[in-house]
């Protein structure tokens, strides 16, 4: 059994692409919002830590030059030059000013408290130490570590180390930030000793903890070589669960560590080598995200049931008055024309429905005008047949006259009145509506012979069918003879010798046919000429000529028809094109 498939109908076809149009409006809207909501709280995120960074590293800068001051005063002390200069660097009374000028240091100067040991290391065997880890150490593991050419690689006076390991081994601190500075000579411009602190990292990383302690933040402090200059617990916390390394990623590049997300800036020191880099947990940003992806879900669905209801509204308002036109038109269709429609408030409904009462009064007038017609029509046949006796009539006279010729002998009475009757009998004929090429050129000959009696035999009449195929070409009955009736009536007899041939030629061009009916007569006036090549009326004679035109034209299309050449007083050419009926456009 075959399942037939309804179409749906325009309610539901307007009810759809409200539908489509408003869920495509609500996605386009809500991502639009949502990735510039997402923007916004990233750019805030990025302008908040890139602000907290700034902030972070000038304090650290400022801390550093706190420790390089504390190094200046040391450095530039008078006793601690000369103690580093002398060759007895062990005399009691200067080492003990150096010593207690070292304790008043360490007692009023702040940045003292986060100075793990101090080292004066003379190139003369100088050895002064202060710091609760000093005396815990060996001089020449300090000397090797951060007073070698290695160390001070830049070739400056006072270098800061990347974090090393704390040469006491008993501290509780496992890295030291190192700084050294050379004591030079004067005079000699020869380095006479080193001043090397080492310092907890705290003296950097509690400034940033301060500042960038949130939770889930972790942060360090590099130098040109990647090397950590301080780390902050958090940074090696989260180094420990990870096997990247933290220091090369890519600034606000997002990376999943320890199963959270994480985001990396990071801040050049406008003062020393360092870079500052931040890693910071986005976990609070991608719930904000999430609160805000699930607030335009609930919005999207929302306004896509406003939407559902809005469109069921107006797809049924726009549908009525189109439903109440369509109910018309059925009621006209099954013959009722008393339909009145209400007048709709929308212009085009308006012109719609004002059209349906125009067409129906037309048809009622049509209906009207077509039974009038038919009893007219009843009345012309009876007419037709009646006045088809007058043709029967000298049809079936001339058959007389033809015997009556016979049975005397007069042989040219006999074949005129053949030729007439031919002819006759052929327009009586109603059977087809086309005949052959054959056919006509037959009848043609019938219609010529008639002719030169009448002119003496003065017509010479000839054919040349180029194509043979063009023999059994259909065309309309009677499409030829008037072209052979003008070319005798006004350019044969119209000649001063009243006599002249008649050339038919037909031939095929691809899938075009021409006829050709030339005659070399009097030839057509310039102005005549004119109106016959615009296809226009001629009023003296041309009416036969016309019909031919406008029959070819109707059957073949607006490109056939007939076409004009003369020449006065020489020749006429009148050529039909036309195409087989299959191929009529």
């Amino acid at each position: 059994m075959k399942i037939r498939r309804t179409k749906p109908t325009m309610k539901q076809q307007l009810f759809l692409f409200f539908m489509l149009a408003a869920v495509l409006v609500c996605l386009i809207f809500s991502a639009y919002y949502f990735v510039s909501e997402q923007r916004v709280l990233r750019n805030n995120l990025e302008r908040e830590n890139t602000k907290n960074l700034q902030y972070a590293i000038e304090k650290i800068e400022e801390n550093a030059m706190r420790v390089e001051e504390f190094a200046n005063q040391i450095c530039q002390n008078g006793q601690i030059r000369a103690l580093m200069l002398a060759d007895d660097p062990f005399a009691p009374a200067e080492t003990m000013a150096v010593a207690s000028m070292l304790d008043e240091q360490f007692q009023f100067v702040t940045v003292t408290e986060d100075i793990l040991s101090l080292y004066l290391i003379g190139e003369n065997g100088l050895d002064i130490r202060r710091g609760k880890e000093a005396a815990l150490v060996d001089r020449d593991a300090v000397y090797r570590a951060f007073c070698s050419d290695a160390f001070f690689a830049d070739g400056g006076i006072a270098c800061w180390g990347s974090g090393a390991d704390n040469p006491c081994r008993f501290s509780q601190y496992e890295t030291v930030l190192p700084y050294s500075r050379r004591i030079i000579d004067e005079t000699t411009g020869r380095t006479a000793g080193y001043l090397v602190i080492l310092l907890r990292e705290a003296v950097l990383t509690n400034i940033g903890d301060a500042l960038l302690g949130q939770k889930n933040t972790a942060f360090c402090l590099v130098d040109t070589t990647d090397s950590y200059v301080v780390r902050s617990d958090g940074w090696k916390r989260l180094s420990a669960h990870t096997e990247q390394d933290l220091r090369r990623m890519a600034m606000n590049e997002e990376h999943r560590l320890r199963d959270a997300p994480y985001q990396f800036f990071k801040r050049s020191s406008s003062v020393y080598d360092w870079c500052i880099v931040e890693a910071v947990s986005t976990y609070e940003f991608a719930q904000q995200r999430s609160i805000l992806l699930q607030a335009f879900v609930v919005v999207g669905a929302l306004a896509l049931l406003l939407a559902l209801i809005l469109a069921s509204v107006f797809a049924e308002r726009l549908v009525q008055p189109i439903r109440s036109m369509a109910d018309a038109v059925d009621r006209i269709a099954q013959g009722q024309f008393d339909c009145a429609l209400p007048r709709d408030s929308v212009q085009e409904y308006a012109r719609l429905e004002q059209g349906i009462e125009q067409m129906q009064d037309d048809i009622r007038a049509l209906l009207d005008s077509r039974v009038q017609q038919e009893k007219e029509k009843r009345k012309a046949e009876v007419r037709m047949l009646r006045a088809q006796i007058n043709p029967h009539f000298i049809y079936n006279t001339l058959n007389s006259i033809k015997m009556m010729a016979v049975m005397q002998g007069s042989r040219g009475i006999q074949n005129m009145t053949e030729a007439l009757g031919s002819i006759l009998r052929s327009s009586l004929s109603k059977a087809e509506e086309q005949i052959t090429l054959r056919e006509e050129l037959a009848l043609l000959e019938q219609y010529i012979y008639i002719q030169n009696i009448r002119y003496k035999g003065n017509i010479e009449y000839e054919v040349d069918v180029q194509d043979e195929s063009l023999i059994d070409l259909r065309l309309q009955r009677f499409l030829l003879q008037p072209l052979i009736e003008n070319a005798i009536l006004h350019g044969i007899e119209a000649a001063p010798h009243h006599g002249g041939t008649i050339r038919l030629t037909a031939w095929r061009e691809k899938r075009e046919i021409y006829i050709s009916v030339e005659d070399d007569g009097a030839g057509i006036p310039p102005e005549i000429l004119q109106r016959l090549q615009r296809h226009e009326q001629v009023t003296q004679g041309s009416i036969g000529v016309h019909n031919v035109d406008e029959r070819l034209r109707m059957l073949y299309g607006k490109d056939c028809g007939l076409s004009f050449e003369s020449e006065e007083h020489v020749r006429t050419c009148v050529t039909v094109h036309l195409r087989e009926m299959g191929e009529s456009k």
